[in-house]
């Protein structure tokens, strides 16, 4: 079964991604600035079928714009997804690392089987191994908060 934590109401398109880059774009392993967001039990951010918490920045790999889709954690499954230009097929191996602006704590997990979906579009993976620090972090009390998100490509 597909776990989709994050997937709320069917219908919203991801057209509605708003990336209020500041004009500086980052090669590589570059990072968002997300905004913690919540809908009921879920924290994070989303755009997929959801409209959870805020992004901003400009992050690029090999060239290609890579766009945030999902990051959230719902009572003990942590959800990632993101979409890189043009590319449909495939997997990815990456790292997504999550520090906190204010705090300076950080928290990772690593996905080395991302497969593209196409029903996100994009690529997407989940678990429920090694994320009690996101747990700890993806909470009520951080609603509002901002994060840096870096997509570590391994």
């Amino acid at each position: 079964h597909r776990h989709l934590s994050c997937r709320e109401v069917y219908n919203m398109s991801l057209n509605r991604i708003l990336m209020k880059g500041n004009g500086s774009v980052v090669e590589g392993d570059g990072e968002f600035i997300m905004t913690m967001g919540q809908q009921g039990a879920q924290y994070g951010y989303s755009r997929y079928n959801a409209t959870i918490g805020e992004v901003e920045g400009s992050v690029k790999h090999e060239g290609k714009t890579v766009t945030l889709v999902m990051i959230c954690y719902y009572s003990g499954w942590f959800d990632f997804a993101f979409s890189v230009e043009g590319v449909t097929s495939g997997k990815y191996n990456v790292t997504a690392k999550v520090t906190s602006v204010e705090t300076n704590e950080s928290v990772r997990v690593d996905f080395s089987n991302m497969q593209y979906q196409s029903y996100v579009p994009g690529f997407y993976e989940y678990t429920n191994k090694g994320i009690s620090g996101f747990a700890n972090m993806f909470t009520a009390k951080n609603v509002g908060k901002k994060y840096r998100v870096e997509i570590i490509f391994n």
